[in-house]
């Protein structure tokens, strides 16, 4: 069988009492270990907007070990705006955990999309 490394979701919507979907189930996954981390992002809960690409930002450390030594999958699925954000926090990470010009990191999140590695879902509403 094939070794699946750590599963981690962000996962983002603007208030939990109305948009957070599938809540139930993705605690259980959680809790069962299918998600190693579920991290979740509201936007309208409190004054301060918290997004996606914050907590993306926060586990920047994390995100880079993942991608760079274990060789981990990005998928982003949501909105135009949503993808461009996670995006260019990314490209963020990569340049400074990775020690690379702004060029670098997008060539190397380019050659990642290539591989399959970096996946975006994206649509406009």
């Amino acid at each position: 069988s094939k070794t699946v490394g750590k599963n981690v979701l962000y996962f983002g919507c603007k208030t939990p009492h109305q948009d957070y979907l599938y809540e139930e189930e993705l605690r259980d996954f959680e809790k069962e270990g299918t998600l190693n981390t579920l991290r979740v992002a509201f936007s309208r809960k409190t004054e301060k907007k918290v997004y996606v690409q914050h907590l993306l930002a926060d586990d920047a450390d994390e995100t880079w070990e993942l991608v760079e030594k274990e060789k981990a999958s990005v998928f982003v699925c949501g909105g135009t705006k949503m993808g461009s954000d996670v995006s260019e926090t990314l490209r963020s990470i990569v340049a400074e955990a990775g020690g690379m010009s702004a060029d670098e990191a997008k060539a190397y999140l380019d050659k990642m999309s290539s591989e399959g590695r970096f996946v975006q879902e994206l649509w406009s509403a």
